[in-house]
């Protein structure tokens, strides 16, 4: 008997939920998103499964928008920063580049600590972490009392190369909890690592998260606890694991980008299974497309987020899956410009009112209401109980292009081309911009509107395997199935390779992996016995900004005698691989050590029943320049492992459809899961 999994995962339409009982059956829930109430879509989908959640070992792991949301929308708490003495401006400087340097009133946004909200504090350690000046209880208290007063709901405590010893600052930290009664950060419980504008933002914005998170989850965990679910509630951490609930509320800035990842992992997992060894993701829902890569098993990982973009946002330094994403969805609105241009995006419908075809009051036409008009979604079979307005999304597009002064025929497909070419170059980045050959890649396509544009997009990129997974609109829901609890920790260990101590690694892995060890927790796996690590170096050549990550040469955390004539070895041939030439003349530094501690959960099996039934039908469909081409309408759960045939095809499932272009070669792999050979489309 296994344990039962469940998987939800809050998108910006839809909010999905995959769950598999102890029998290995899966069952599947979807709900509109709950703006403004969130946990009301997660408790009416989990609902909508039946799946029986009074077992004590039932897993729930949920990814959620709701700290990206806040951050972007400026919808957090009322935070303070606690800082050393003359740092107080820290946040108003950033970084002195200067992203659009031909816009004479650029400005980015502003901090989320305003100025009369950050308070300096006598503290000192130095670059060589000597604490040279400690914060008495005298000056604290009158911290405290001005926090008080100010009416501080969190505060961020962030001192100067508390990287490098944190004393002072998880000292102040701990005495201003007490004092308040309110959540409060330590920068240096967050990141170990230097740039201390990254550091400060990454601790306020934790801090300012935290209260609307802790309230969310807690109304989401009683209200399920209210449907009989008497199992333990898993976040999803950004950088591909999940944490208890207890570590995400006082990180909740981890769970970042803790929707999506979901996907990923259920992407690293196919790959492995079909035996691909790379594999770009692209994840198209309501509001966005998202795209990251698989490599040689394992995805790729960065520590720095940027909210709001690079050009006027603000960093975050924490570990996330590399994950691209744009403004392209299902929702996204079309409209014509003011130079008569047509534009798709970034404005999103999202799930109130939606795109027309909902009939929830939309009016203004969206690449779904295209997608419909072009004959590319079955109106009969779109994400379980939804019956489409045509008519409504006809008038919609009618009325577009009468403003735009062309035919609605030319005008759904440009909607159509227009946010494929978006999708692409987003696509491009994380293959062709990076120096990989995006023909050696395999293109996997998920969300709801995923495999709707999947095939054009590969044609376009230049990819020719599409593979399409089993219930790709819950993809991501699926994936956190087979999320286990992990967090990671990376040190600065700045220094020359050969003169690398193996035991002064050895000392920084153990007490690493001491402080991950007593975060992974989890009822029923206590036993430290049962957490894996593993751990890399940041290497660089002496002189350079930037370093390629190393893998350990041994496993776990042993450290080898020869620690640093193996790292060069590996970095020399990662750095041929990556670009193509090699310096043999200048020497390497280290810059950063990395662990990674995971505790596997109990696995899942599913069996993916066939759920869903139909006969083969056609109807007719708009393909490149407006041409009416009939096409095979097939319900996926009647394939089955070796069927092929070839395009166009419009294959619907629960949750997503897969349009399959003229020309374009399907084939069912055992599985179920669909590769299709987009080598003639283009």
């Amino acid at each position: 008997m296994g344990t039962t999994r469940i998987g939800a995962d809050i998108g910006g339409t839809f909010t999905d939920v995959a769950a598999v009982d102890s029998e290995g059956r899966l069952y599947i829930g979807k709900r509109l998103t709950t703006h403004g109430a969130e946990h009301e879509g997660v408790i009416q989908a989990v609902r909508d499964t039946g799946v029986d959640l009074s077992a004590p070992d039932t897993i729930l792991a949920h990814g959620t928008t709701l700290v990206i949301n806040a951050l972007l929308e400026r919808k957090g708490a009322k935070v303070a920063l606690v800082t050393t003495e003359g740092f107080a401006d820290l946040l108003d400087i950033g970084r002195g580049n200067r992203s659009e340097i031909f816009t004479l009133r650029f400005r980015r946004e502003g901090p989320l600590v305003p100025r009369e909200m950050r308070f300096e504090i006598a503290e000192r350690t130095y670059g060589d972490d000597t604490v040279t000046c400690v914060p008495t209880d005298g000056e604290l208290d009158r911290i405290a009392d001005r926090l008080r007063s100010a009416g501080a709901e969190a505060v961020a405590v962030s001192f100067l190369n508390s990287y490098l010893n944190p004393a002072n600052e998880l000292h102040v930290a701990a005495y201003l909890a007490q004092a308040l009664g309110v959540p409060v950060t330590a920068s240096a419980s967050l990141s170990r690592q230097w740039r201390e504008y990254e550091r400060f933002t990454t601790g306020t914005a934790n801090a300012y998260i935290a209260p609307v998170f802790d309230r969310y989850l807690q109304q989401l965990i009683g209200g399920i606890a209210e449907d009989g679910f008497k199992g333990e509630f898993v976040v999803l951490d950004s950088s591909g694991g999940a944490m208890a609930v207890d570590t995400a509320k006082r990180f909740p800035v981890r769970a970042v980008e803790s929707g999506p990842v979901g996907g990923v992992i259920g992407a690293r997992t196919l790959a492995g299974t079909l035996d691909i060894d790379n594999l770009v993701t692209l994840d198209i829902g309501g509001t966005t497309a998202k795209s990251a890569l698989v490599e040689r098993g394992e995805y790729a990982t960065t520590d720095l987020y940027w909210i709001g973009g690079e050009k006027r946002g603000f960093p975050l330094q924490v570990s996330t899956v590399d994950i691209i994403e744009i403004s392209v969805g299902g929702g996204s609105i079309a409209s014509i410009d003011a130079t008569g241009g047509l534009q798709v995006g970034p404005h999103s419908a999202g799930s109130k009112p939606g795109p027309v075809c909902y009939g929830l009051g939309g009016t203004r036409p969206t690449l779904t209401d295209a997608n419909l008009y072009c004959g590319r979604i079955d109106k009969d079979h779109f994400a379980g109980n939804f019956t489409l307005d045509v008519e409504g999304a006809r008038r919609a597009i009618e009325g577009l292009a009468a403003e735009a002064g062309m035919s609605p025929e030319r005008l759904a497909l440009g909607i159509l081309r227009l946010a494929n070419m978006r999708v692409a170059s987003t696509v491009r980045r994380q293959t062709l911009e990076r120096g990989y050959d995006p023909r050696s890649f395999t293109l996997l396509a998920s969300g709801g509107a995923g495999p709707l544009h999947a095939c054009e997009v590969a044609a376009e990129v230049g990819i020719d395997r599409v593979l399409i997974p089993r219930f790709p609109g819950h993809y991501s829901a699926l994936g956190m199935l087979g999320a286990n609890l992990r967090l990671d920790r990376t040190e600065v260990v700045l220094g020359g390779l050969d003169e690398l101590d193996p035991a002064y690694v050895r000392d920084i892995l153990g007490t690493i992996a001491k402080e991950l060890t007593s975060e992974l927790t989890f009822k029923g796996a206590e036993d430290p016995a049962g957490i894996f690590f593993q751990y890399a170096l940041a290497i660089r050549f002496r002189g350079q900004e930037h370093a390629l990550w190393i893998a350990a040469p041994a496993s776990g955390l042993d450290v080898p005698d020869d620690l640093a004539a193996q790292l060069r070895a590996s970095f020399e041939e990662e750095y041929v691989r990556r670009y193509g030439h090699l310096d043999k003349m200048s020497k390497l530094e280290t810059v950063e050590l990395k662990v990674v501690a995971e505790r596997v959960l109990p696995p899942v099996d599913i069996s993916y029943a066939r759920i869903e039934e139909g006969e083969r039908t056609e109807h007719e469909a708009l393909w490149g320049g407006g041409e009416s081409v009939t096409v095979a309408v097939i319900a996926r759960s009647t394939l089955k492992a070796g069927d092929e045939f070839e395009g166009p095809a419009v294959i619907h499932e629960i949750g997503s459809t897969t349009s399959v272009p003229p020309r374009a070669r399907v084939k069912v792999l055992e599985g179920d899961a669909i590769l299709i050979d987009v080598s003639k489309v283009r």
